[in-house]
């Protein structure tokens, strides 16, 4: 234990043990006597500390690192320093490194692989998008988290906060021999891309347990082209970003653990969204082949059979809504939180889709569908009039009653799968209609209850409407009064971010295509059209995402207000979320107003 450290935290953190040791210093694991909750404190080595351009370094960079909260990133709470000492203070991730799992199991499986890969990725986009550069991206400095397995990325002790004016010191070198790029390792300036170089290596040793170009040892095909992009000699051959690595690494899939509670409710309540779904389609498709039938004889038995089928489907729905709302009550007297009954029994959203916004090109298709469906329907009267071979007159019938609803049910589908008439249906009919379920079966948030797990490749926003939603849910009945209104503040602004999001996805593709389509530079003012919109949109997305952060930190400080400032003190942070609340719905309007439209290339 470092005996001038514990005396300069007395009172606030007790030294448990040294838990770390590098080049730049040392790591203690504490215990924060106020919270009671274990913490990380990193120390500058004393060598380093002793000089004043090494000491300023490290605190500078340290109070930029804290600046990124993203749940891949380990969290900083606090940069001091006292006397000849200078430390940060920072979450405690229980769990074990990357380079202790790869010790311990040997080369990890590729979907492990490309999961981390994902993770880091998205912390790296998030601090490059802030100026920050880690520089000693490692398997050493990426933590597993007990439980969950998600990775985190830790020591941004070195990290570098982009500068243009600012170049290395002649010899300055920081990070690891083996994973730096190399103008990270000649001393020269680097930028994001430096810390891709590092993430590729890394990745390498996870799926191979060898350094890259030092064995035999091939990565697996799926992984890679993408890594060795990114151990390209020259930066400008890496990936332009950590978005762009990401995006190649290949799309995130959903992997939501469920409690079998959950699950039987989510079940049945999707099943019964289905059914109601295909009931109204039949009911649509009776109407429209009833148009186009020419005999009575005809018409009165596609009425009979229609008006059958809707009607058996629509008591089948009713069935298994009754069997969700039966399993929900149940689920509820086991505990399970009322808002996660609330979300499951609303069935499943675009949030949870594990691919980006249907093209226009998609949804286009999904309406020709539905309209050739229709128009066999409404051409059935005529086609059973004509006279063919016998066999193929029995064929024509059967297909001309059958297709149609499944031709109209599928291609509605897919043109509104994502789309804002579905987000607006599950936001302002289902969600509400769920949540007012929930209440009529006894159900009320409670701290106490079991959160539903995030899937690893849960968007910020849905993490940070998740922490929102937990931290509002354990406020005091009377405090939660006071601000009744910033629950749906948060979903409303955390669903513009979703929307932004897909937006970004949708010029994505929509960049793809056009570079697929003019490799000979034809298509240049429509990329840079198209850049600029996604820049654009980003640009948005992350001021979203930064509310929303705000929004969550206010609430931890309500929920955790300052022992010695009292009840005033508390009430302040009402009142000021109060007024943030307020505000969302402005700043809302503003980012729908300024939503560029999609032009299709």
């Amino acid at each position: 234990m470092h005996l001038g450290l514990q005396a300069a935290v007395a009172g606030r953190f007790s030294i448990v043990r040294e838990i770390g040791r590098g080049g730049m210093g040392v790591v203690y694991l504490a215990h924060d006597v106020l919270l009671e909750r274990p913490v990380a404190i990193k120390l500058l080595a004393p060598e380093l500390s002793a000089r004043a351009d090494m000491r300023r370094r490290f605190l500078r960079e340290a109070r930029v690192a804290a600046q990124c909260f993203h749940p891949n990133i380990v969290p900083i709470h606090s940069v001091e320093e006292a006397g000849d000492l200078a430390f940060f203070v920072m979450s405690y991730v229980r769990g074990q490194t990357l380079a202790e799992r790869i010790r311990q199991d040997g080369p990890l499986p590729q979907d492990v692989v490309r999961r981390i890969g994902r993770e880091i990725g998205w912390a790296l986009a998030y601090a490059h998008d802030r100026g920050v550069v880690h520089r000693d991206v490692k398997p050493e400095n990426i933590l597993l988290e007990d439980g969950t397995d998600r990775a985190l990325i830790a020591d941004f002790g070195i990290a570098l906060h982009d500068d243009p004016t600012r170049t290395p010191s002649s010899g300055e070198v920081a990070g690891t021999a083996r994973f730096m790029a190399p103008e990270q390792a000649l001393g020269e300036a680097v930028d994001g891309r430096a810390d891709l170089y590092a993430l590729g290596v890394t990745l390498h040793v996870a799926a191979t347990g060898q350094y890259p170009r030092s064995g035999t040892a091939r990565v697996p095909t799926a992984l890679a082209e993408t890594i060795e992009r990114c151990l390209a000699l020259r930066p400008d051959d890496r990936f332009a970003n950590a978005a762009a690595f990401v995006e190649a690494l290949e799309p995130p899939t959903v992997d939501r653990t469920v409690s079998p509670a959950l699950l039987r409710v989510r079940d049945r309540a999707d099943s019964a969204i289905a059914l109601w779904a295909w009931a109204q389609v039949f009911g649509v498709t009776t109407r429209i082949i009833m148009l186009g039938e020419t005999s009575s004889f005809g018409l009165g038995i596609v009425n009979s059979v229609g008006v059958g089928v809707s009607i058996i489907t629509f008591v089948a729905a009713v069935g298994r809504g009754a069997e969700a709302i039966t399993a929900a009550r149940r689920s509820l007297r086991e505990g399970t939180a009322a808002n996660d009954i609330a979300a499951t029994l609303a069935g499943s959203t675009a949030a949870d889709s594990p691919t980006a916004s249907p093209s226009w090109e998609s949804r286009v298709q999904g309406v020709v569908v539905a309209a050739s469906g229709a128009l066999l329907g409404y051409a059935q009267g005529a086609l059973s009039s004509m006279q063919f071979a016998e066999p193929l007159t029995d064929m024509i019938q059967v297909a001309s009653l059958v297709l149609p609803p499944l031709l109209i049910g599928r291609g509605l589908a897919a043109a509104l799968r994502q789309s804002a008439l579905s987000r607006w249906a599950q936001q302002r009919v289902r969600v509400p209609l769920a949540k007012s379920l929930t209440r009529v079966l006894g159900g009320r948030p409670s701290p106490a209850s079991p959160a539903l797990p995030l899937p690893a490749s849960a968007h910020t926003e849905i993490r940070l409407e998740h922490a929102a939603d937990a931290l509002f849910a354990a406020l005091p009945e009377s405090v939660r009064a006071s601000v009744h209104e910033l629950p749906a503040a948060v979903a409303r602004f955390t669903r513009e971010a979703e929307a932004m999001r897909a937006d970004d996805a949708s010029l994505a593709a929509q960049e793809r295509a056009a570079r697929m389509r003019h490799d000979d530079g034809a298509a240049d003012d429509t990329l840079q059209r198209l850049g600029s919109e996604r820049r654009d949109v980003q640009a948005r997305l992350a001021t979203a995402i930064t509310a929303l952060e705000n929004i969550r930190m206010d609430l931890l400080r309500l929920a955790v207000p300052d022992t010695q400032s009292g009840l005033s003190s508390a009430f302040d942070v009402v009142r000021d979320l109060q007024h943030r609340a307020d505000a969302v719905a402005d700043v809302r309007a503003l980012l729908r107003s300024r939503r560029p439209e999609h032009t299709p290339t």
